[in-house]
């Protein structure tokens, strides 16, 4: 909807910071407060970062281009509104009313939108006849194409025919989200969560769901033509209710391997014990191992990348210089294993047990002192354990340790730049000599004070009514 054809009033930007104060006071419940009311106004091209909308009126909004970074949005009624190229990094926008909202090409990496309401919604406005007719052509899905769903919370919206062709949904988390008759055509869903996810009727046509965990999804009549479903987690009656499977990509079974998986242990164990003289390597790429139990195992640098490991059970076992890349390892079991070296980059290891693991970094062999350190890059580690844990020099950047249990662990120059340590538990753990740069969730030690300017006394010129156009500069109104 563009502003030549709807008649969106402008904000005078000193009136709205007074309605933004007026608001505060309604949210604190304090004398004088009143409710923001924007509905049905033009506020392109406007930041409103880290500001709270709590039950904020917002119908119709046309916020295009605008910013909305770690602004609080919860109970917020978006009904209708035009949020095109928005900025809601980190925004959060519980049970907000979103239906029929546009996010096309919006950024919402990290956002929470728990419980919101995604449906559809059309606004209809009433002549000087009395004729109804509707807004924007009577187009009332939610409009998510190409818009940035990263590592964005979901859980249980309701997004009934919302339209997400092209979307990044890279470890959203979408649980008990009813998403029936979406459109995710060629959706990035790689390890996203959509345990009992409702997608009922929905076209998934070239999807990416590597890594996804789909326990108890609901797929009767969607659209599976195309979907990459490696690493991921699923229950094969479930993906079988789906109207087409055509051309997807499908784990590998054990029988895929043409070998024993004991066989093939086996000469593992002679292709390390004879630097590779004899035996072969140990490949189990994309092969489903669900329930592998093999405690006490020694399969140092065999192949698991994009395996699925899901309780598996390898407590004191020798896995160093191992490659779970991409890998599905939920609810696995890595007690006092020794891991140094492994890589474990975007794998997932949801409520896996890490109990005084050796995580540090592998010695090279005539490196001259150098090392390999152990990569968790980007990995999913929600609520796993790492109790006791050894993680020195260990790469956590960008993975999502939410609710994690790192009490006592050994972190000495370890890497989490970027990581989510969001409820994580990190009592007796020293991160002095780690790299936090980015990190959400947790108190990061105070940088030397710095000396910065002092903000500007002029008071902003009232909004210019072409500032919405492309390439216009965003005004601070918080």
């Amino acid at each position: 909807m563009s502003s030549a054809d709807t008649d969106f009033a402008r904000m005078n930007i000193q009136e709205l910071k007074r309605a933004l104060q007026l608001h505060m006071k309604f949210v604190k419940r304090e004398r004088g407060g009143d409710r923001l009311n924007l509905s049905h106004k033009n506020v392109e091209f406007l930041s409103f970062d880290k500001v709270n909308l709590t039950d904020a009126e917002l119908v119709g909004l046309h916020a295009a281009n605008s910013s909305f970074k770690d602004a609080c949005l919860t109970r917020a009624n978006l009904f209708g509104a035009d949020l095109s190229g928005v900025d809601f990094a980190n925004a959060t926008l519980t049970r907000a009313d979103l239906r029929g909202a546009r996010f096309t090409r919006a950024n919402l990496e990290g956002a929470d939108l728990t419980d919101s309401d995604l449906r559809e919604g059309q606004i209809m406005r009433q002549s000087d006849e009395g004729e109804l007719s509707y807004v924007d052509n009577g187009d009332g899905d939610s409009r998510f194409d190409k818009a940035n769903l990263r590592h964005s919370n979901l859980e249980k919206v309701r997004m009934g025919r919302a339209i997400g062709a092209g979307t990044d949904l890279f470890q959203a988390n979408l649980k008990g989200a009813r998403l029936a008759g979406c459109d995710f055509t060629g959706a990035d869903l790689s390890g996203a969560v959509l345990d009992g996810a409702d997608l009922t009727n929905a076209n998934l046509a070239r999807a990416n769901l590597r890594g996804a965990d789909m326990m108890g999804v609901v797929l009767d009549g969607a659209c599976l033509e195309g979907v990459d479903l490696t690493a991921a987690r699923f229950n094969r009656s479930e993906i079988m209710a789906a109207k087409s499977v055509e051309g997807a990509i499908m784990p590998r079974t054990a029988e895929d391997l043409g070998i024993s998986v004991d066989v093939l242990m086996a000469e593992h164990e002679a292709w390390m014990m004879s630097g590779g003289a004899r035996g072969e390597q140990a490949i189990f790429k994309g092969v489903d191992l669900t329930g592998f139990s093999h405690p006490g195992i020694s399969l140092s640098a065999a192949e698991f990348s994009d395996a699925i490991l899901t309780y598996a059970n390898f407590e004191r076992s020798f896995f160093s210089m191992a490659n779970f890349t991409g890998a599905m390892l939920a609810q696995s079991n890595f007690s006092n294993v020794d891991l140094r070296g492994a890589k474990f980059q975007l794998a997932n290891l949801t409520n896996s047990s890490l109990v005084s693991a050796n995580l540090s970094a592998m010695p090279i062999a005539g490196g001259g002192g150098r090392t390999w350190p152990t990569n968790f890059r980007g990995a999913v580690l929600v609520d796993a354990d790492l109790t006791h844990a050894d993680i020195s020099e260990c790469d956590f950047s960008g993975a999502i340790l939410r609710g994690a249990d790192l009490t006592s662990a050994e972190v000495q120059g370890a890497n989490f730049e970027g990581a989510d340590f969001t409820g994580a538990k990190i009592a007796g753990v020293d991160f002095e000599t780690c790299q936090l740069d980015g990190v959400v969730g947790m108190v990061v030690p105070s940088s030397p004070p710095q000396i910065a300017e002092k903000p500007s006394a002029t008071k902003a010129p009232a909004l210019d009514p072409v500032v919405g156009k492309p390439g216009a500069t965003r005004s601070a109104v918080g």
